[in-house]
């Protein structure tokens, strides 16, 4: 976070009274109204006709503040309280703006279309003429046009596809929703009771339909709509005759995170409670807009209320006027929608945005606010783990890695606007699957700050140690930013002489101070693993008892009702007299063959059960010969052809080559 938009402002409420009171006192000195116009002010000005209107952001200096702050609820005081000291939970962007300023405001004849206690500033639509009174009230110290931003969220949805539904609807019968559940590693959270329960998130959009199936258990806790400021987030804006109607987008990304319709979809944290703001005007065939006001307006009532997360599948990447900004203003701290993003994480709220849908357009980078130092961008991924290619790029115009992770953004199951339920593609919705994931990790530790949490995401995802402008930090994990997670302190590949017995120390690491206990899988006789009972252990490892040069095992770490894995080889160098041999033996789930450069060139693998019935071969299919290498290994998962598992019990594998016929005998075990 940019220091100077949060921590730099932060004083004592009694000392914010006092100089308030200070500022209402001095004189205060006139200014010509041009004077106060920004360039981009003046030049849209001069543009403008006698009759012509256009909007315009009035900054405001101290004297223009209430000297009381705005009411919190105790959920807001409690967040806050994570980050800042007890008696500094109120800083100076939370005394709003006098009403009697606002009545002077509109006493000029302009029109007041939103406040902002955050920026201290008034947007408002008027002529030429009406703004220089009111730039000439002595407390407004600057006058900027308010930028028009346009949203791209329409081309997210083109290969939508209908969802069948369950005949049976059975608790956490996922059906189809399974995948994206799985994707971001999220059920074993959902199996140990983490479902969002405690935890609040906003969901910012272009509308919901409430009354959709998908939510009839929802806890929806607040409403509220920016464009027409009432209640009702389900009423339309734009003509019958357009296809898309205002509450697709709000209604599918909601559904992802809190939808529970078992059978068909399982949000990933549905028992989280909701706040919903309608805040964009969607309607497709036209050029859709969003004012910068209404996303800073509908934050500042988030944090307010108390939420802990928003959701934000909102992104722009065109800012329409005669002062457009630009890619180069992608900093994290020009457009004022990414400051508000930015200022809503200082007060300690973790801001999930999609990345951007603009990969392969004229734009071709992320969008704002996802540019914020401390915004979480999320980008997309397709289900085989590929980055879609869509999905938009960094880095930011001063150099920052974005997106920071990524999640499914493709075949996403969400519900319908027009019923029923439909499969998604965007960032709009790999963007909810790792705000929910964020919230089961929040329920399971509430001590967590908003930038912990940000953290936690970026150094357990799946490429961490090489973020890169594609990935970010790689695919989203959520049992791992959870803290259901072990790190072993091991190399990936353990090496230990032909005549050396080694003993290899490990240390686990996670989140937490609850203990992990170890055991293996696969560990031939040669490899004795000892757990010490206080999260470290060993790995004794005997070379000269090795009966293979090489074996992968697997590292078991349960903690609580979890569990994580990791695999390792074992790689025993030195002289193998045998030019075959195969291990671990016994064998449980793989046996891998060795095959020594002396063997010859290899013809086929076989194995036989003890009855000399053939499981399983290989025939002529391998790349190299032995020759070319200095050991060849194939493996065997203890599959027949058929791929079922065989029984344990003895067998015998045959390895043919130019040479000569090598046959190995094996135990599979239980």
């Amino acid at each position: 976070m940019n220091r100077s938009h949060c921590v730099g402002h932060i004083v004592k409420v009694g000392l914010v009274s006092a100089l308030l009171s200070a500022a209402l006192s001095v004189p205060v000195l006139a200014q010509e109204p041009s004077g106060k116009y920004t360039e981009r002010a003046q030049s849209l000005v001069n543009a403008m006709s006698s009759q012509s209107e256009n909007q315009f952001w009035l900054y405001l200096d101290s004297s223009a503040v209430e000297s009381s702050p705005v009411t919190l609820t105790e959920r807001a005081r409690k967040r806050r309280a994570k980050v800042d000291p007890v008696n500094l939970l109120i800083d100076r962007r939370d005394y709003p703006v006098r009403q009697s300023v606002i009545q002077q405001i509109q006493s000029t004849g302009v029109s007041v279309k939103r406040v902002s206690r955050w920026l201290k500033a008034v947007a408002i639509e008027t002529d030429a003429n009406r703004l220089a009174k009111a730039a000439s009230l002595p407390f407004v110290r600057q006058v900027d046009p308010v930028r028009t931003l346009v949203t791209d969220i329409g081309d997210e949805v083109a290969s939508a596809k209908p969802v069948a539904r369950s005949l049976e609807a059975i608790d956490f019968d996922y059906g189809p929703s399974l995948f994206q559940t799985e994707f971001i590693n999220a059920l074993k959270l959902h199996q140990a009771g983490l479902t969002g329960e405690g935890v609040t998130i906003a969901f910012f959009d272009g509308g919901f339909d409430p009354s959709h199936e998908a939510f009839d258990s929802t806890s929806i806790i607040a409403t509220y709509d920016f464009i027409n400021d009432d209640v009702a987030v389900d009423e339309p804006e734009c003509p019958s005759s357009f296809s898309t109607d205002q509450t697709f987008h709000g209604t599918a990304t909601l559904s992802v995170v809190g939808g529970y319709t078992p059978g068909t979809l399982i949000g990933v944290a549905h028992d989280a409670d909701f706040v919903l703001a309608k805040t964009e005007i969607t309607c497709n065939g036209t050029e859709v807009k969003m004012e910068e006001y209404n996303w800073i307006a509908a934050a500042e009532w988030a944090d307010s209320i108390g939420v802990d997360i928003i959701n934000s599948s909102l992104g722009y990447n065109e800012f329409q006027d005669s002062g457009s900004y630009t890619f180069e203003d992608l900093d994290g701290n020009t457009t004022l929608i990414t400051i508000a993003a930015d200022i809503a994480a200082s007060k300690n709220i973790l801001v999930v945005n999609s990345a951007g849908n603009e990969r392969n357009n004229t734009w071709g980078h992320i969008i704002a606010p996802a540019d914020g130092d401390s915004v979480l961008a999320v980008g997309a991924a397709n289900p085989d783990s590929t980055l879609a290619s869509f999905s938009s790029p960094g880095p930011t115009a001063d150099g920052r890695i974005k997106p920071d992770i990524t999640a499914l953004g493709v075949s996403v199951v969400a519900a319908s606007h027009v019923g029923g339920f439909t499969l998604v593609n965007g960032t709009s919705f790999s963007a909810p699957l790792t705000a929910g994931g964020a919230a089961l990790a929040l329920q399971r530790d509430p001590t967590l700050t908003a930038a912990e949490l940000v953290e936690r995401i970026k150094l357990t995802g799946s490429k961490s140690a090489i973020p890169d402008n594609d990935f970010g930090y790689g695919l989203f994990n959520a049992a791992r930013t959870a803290n259901l997670f072990v790190d072993f302190s091991l190399p990936d590949i353990i090496e230990v002489g032909r005549d050396q017995t080694q003993t290899f120390d490990f240390t686990s690491s996670g989140w937490t101070d609850d203990v992990p206990s170890f055991t293996g899988i696969n560990l031939p006789g040669w490899v004795i693993l000892t757990d010490n009972g206080d999260g470290t252990g060993s790995l004794e490892v005997s070379g000269e008892l090795a009966d293979v040069p090489s074996v992968e095992i697997g590292l078991i770490a349960s903690l609580l009702d979890f569990s994580d894995t990791s695999f390792f080889t074992i790689q025993v160098y030195g002289t193998f007299t045998d030019p075959v041999t195969a291990g671990p033996n016994p064998f449980i789930d793989q046996v891998s063959i060795f095959v020594g450069p002396e063997a010859g060139n290899i013809q086929s693998i076989s194995f036989f059960n003890s009855s000399g019935e053939k499981v399983w071969e290989k025939v002529n299919n391998f790349s190299v010969n032995a020759d070319a290498l200095s050991v060849l290994v194939e493996h065997w998962d203890g599959r027949n052809q058929s791929g079922k598992v065989v029984a344990a019990g003895v067998y015998i594998v045959v390895i043919n080559t130019d040479r000569q016929t090598y046959r190995v005998k094996l135990l599979k075990a239980n």
